[in-house]
């Protein structure tokens, strides 16, 4: 019984550290954005926010994977498709939801990998080696952000009936 008090300390941590991840978004977004007016702040958005989903997803996919309602891979592009398939829907996601959540991890990735940064009339652009190009804008992370907290608040209504 003491081993499960400490695996569900677990889930209530990571869930912690996603909404540390969120918050810092959201006062980003909402406050110091408006102040400094420095577009370059979206790449650090951009940064909570990937690692709050990463966070989340993980921690729904252990938390499924403990109760056995999944079957975990050790590929995590394969996981990722088992969270969309068959955990999303649990946690209130819908299809569009789903999609902003698979864009952030998308520009996420990019931006790690990006070799150009540059900031443009409002908005972050992200040039990848080949020369592609991806655009990171206030209205976006805007509602990124409201996908990521229903997720969390999904999250902690689902993980309220293990204390």
């Amino acid at each position: 019984m003491k081993n499960m008090e400490n695996i569900h300390r677990e889930f209530f941590d990571s869930l912690y550290e996603a909404e540390k991840f969120w918050n810092s978004a959201d006062h980003l977004v909402y406050i110091t954005l408006p102040v400094v007016k420095d577009t370059k702040l979206l790449l650090r958005v951009l940064e909570n926010l990937h690692k709050c989903a990463v966070r989340a997803i993980s921690t729904i996919l252990k938390f499924e994977y403990l109760y056995k309602r999944i079957t975990l891979s050790s590929d995590s592009a394969r996981n990722l498709e088992i969270f969309f398939s068959k955990c999303a829907s649990r946690y209130g996601l819908g299809t569009d939801d789903r999609e902003k959540i698979k864009k952030i991890i998308h520009l996420g990735k990019k931006h790690k990998e990006a070799g150009v940064e540059f900031p443009r009339s409002g908005k972050v652009i992200i040039l990848d080696d080949n020369l592609g190009r991806e655009e990171i804008r206030v209205e976006e992370m805007k509602v990124f952000i409201r996908v990521l907290r229903g997720l969390l608040d999904n999250m902690n209504k689902g993980f309220r009936g293990i204390e």
